[in-house]
């Protein structure tokens, strides 16, 4: 038999050891990578340290916010663990021989046989030769690689924050559209009308309003090249630029225009409101007769707040937003008259409650500025006219009377005291006192016990205290002529009389510009020559 001569059993045995000693060669291989990869000296797994971004919405806008994460290392990489799944071994071979040997003979049975003796067949060949040193042998395997769950976990980590990040920018997209058309028709619209747009400064408008469409669509072009801190100096810069059109007159706005421009800043809210979390969008030209009129009626409620207990006023000012109302929907159907007749109304109620107010606290006199203004607003957007004031014509309050008062009181006792000083103890008769007496009757008017309870209101007795002011000023130039006589200039004693002057004339002043607030005049006490 030839060298070449090998058993067959020998010949399918190599292989199928080749396959296995495969699968250890890898095996041990991959131990070694472990041991040098993953793993620090202290027997500590090696990490792998990576860093992504994620959108998230803020107080500031959407921010990019870095994300730290942390895995073993040997989760990420792929060591040479194999398994084999399958393998297929193909060779070909040359029979040469064949024989069947006879084993040794088994033990005997129970029975009492005896066992015949045990054959194998042998058989031997020869790897066929494609030339003289090459055998043919296949070998087809499958082998299989561990998944990697942390890897898996890592992939689904970066998709969400690219999810996250596109979401917002869908939606972004889906707003700018609706705004890039609406700014589009605005600004087309108003270059278009050259008649009209000149007597608004037409030129002007249309470069701010192109300056507001610029900082919209560059805020979504920061979004869209991840650069989120570009956006709220953006949105400032809208609010800031919308501060210079408000000069626009809604009488000299074509009707067209203003629907357009509602249009726009409309759709640069939506765009605004999904790159910021909740925005403040600042808005530019005149009001809407509807917003006018919410604000007349939220204006309304806060003073009737004010003022529970004055159940009839409270009828009366419900009159008066029921009459803006009734003008609002007269104007919405374009009937003028119907307009004007409610304004009518409006004035007539107006009348009756400036009759039924009493004194007010200092919250209750600003809640009707406030109204009195959105009234004026609104009526002048409806007819072009200013409407009848329903204010108390007392504009003082409860708190500043009892401290006008007061003052008063101070400043009488101190003017008193100072003319006093005025002539020389012997001198019978003061001659400032005829002033005086005039002076203090403001204490008492014509209701002490008013006075004295500290609810007497000067406002309410406007016409009582210009006479009074009348008088004293006839008195003091009464002083001044007559008093100065030969004969009796002795009796002022010039050097206390004129030190003491100046003084008295100014708290005199003070006086009378505590109860009168109107323009008046106080007549001074001259000095003596």
């Amino acid at each position: 038999m030839s060298d070449d001569d090998v058993p067959v059993s020998a010949l399918l045995g190599a292989a199928y050891e080749a396959v296995v000693h495969g699968q250890g060669l890898a095996a041990r291989e991959a131990v070694e990578l472990v041991k040098d990869l993953g793993f620090e000296r202290n027997g500590t797994a090696k990490p792998f340290r990576f860093a992504y971004q994620h959108t998230e919405a803020t107080e500031d806008g959407p921010q990019v916010r870095t994300v730290h994460a942390t895995v073993p290392l040997l989760s990420l990489i792929n060591p040479p663990s194999i398994s084999i799944d399958s393998a297929k071994i193909s060779m070909s071979l040359h029979l040469i021989s064949q024989d069947i040997e006879t084993g040794p003979a088994e033990a005997p049975t129970a029975s009492g046989e005896t066992p015949t003796a045990a054959k194998m067949p042998k058989l031997k060949g020869r790897i066929v030769h494609q030339s003289d040193k090459n055998a043919v042998m296949t070998i087809e395997s499958t082998l299989k690689q561990r998944d990697l769950l942390a890897s898996s976990r890592l992939s689904q980590l970066l998709d969400a924050a690219v999810s996250d990040r596109d979401t917002v920018w869908y939606q972004v997209l889906d707003r700018a559209e609706p705004f890039r058309a609406a700014a589009t028709a605005l600004i087309d619209t108003v270059a278009q009308d050259g008649s009209k747009g000149k007597g608004v400064g037409v030129r002007e408008w249309l470069q701010q309003l192109w300056e507001l469409k610029e900082a919209v669509t560059d805020a979504v072009s920061a979004f869209r090249d991840g650069l989120p801190e570009k956006i709220p100096p953006l949105h400032q810069s809208w609010n800031a630029r919308c501060q210079k059109l408000t000069w626009i007159d809604r009488h000299t706005e074509p009707e067209t225009i203003t629907q357009l421009r509602w249009t726009f800043i409309a759709t640069a809210r939506d765009v605004w409101q999904a790159l910021l979390p909740s925005p403040r969008v600042a808005e530019f030209g005149p009001p809407t007769v509807e917003q006018l009129r919410d604000r007349f009626k939220t204006a309304r409620a806060e003073l009737a707040a004010t003022v529970p207990s004055l159940t009839d006023l409270l009828g009366k000012l419900k009159q008066l937003e029921s009459d803006v109302a009734q003008g609002c929907i007269a104007h919405q159907y374009k009937q003028p008259k119907a307009v004007a007749a409610t304004l009518q109304r409006y004035n007539a109620t107006a009348a009756e409650i400036q009759k039924m107010w009493k004194l007010q606290s200092r919250e209750c006199r600003a809640k009707q500025d406030t109204l009195a203004a959105a009234a004026t607003d609104v009526w002048d957007a409806l007819a072009r006219k200013v409407p009848d004031d329903f204010r108390t014509k007392s504009r003082r309050s409860t708190e500043e009377i009892k401290e006008l008062l007061d003052a008063c009181d101070s400043l009488l006792d101190k003017l008193d005291q100072q003319a006093k000083k005025f002539v020389a103890p012997s001198v019978p008769v003061n001659p400032l006192g005829w002033p005086l007496d005039y002076a203090k009757k403001v204490r008492t008017g014509k209701n002490t016990e008013d006075w004295r309870a500290r609810r007497w209101n000067p406002d309410d007795h406007a016409r009582e205290l210009g006479e009074f002011l009348e008088g004293f000023n006839k008195k003091v130039t009464f002083v001044n002529t007559t008093w100065r006589s030969p004969g009796r200039e002795s009796w002022l004693r010039p050097d206390t009389w004129n030190p003491a002057v100046p003084l008295y004339n100014e708290m005199a002043r003070q006086f009378w510009a505590l109860l009168i607030d109107t323009d008046h005049t106080v007549t001074n006490v001259t000095k003596v020559s």
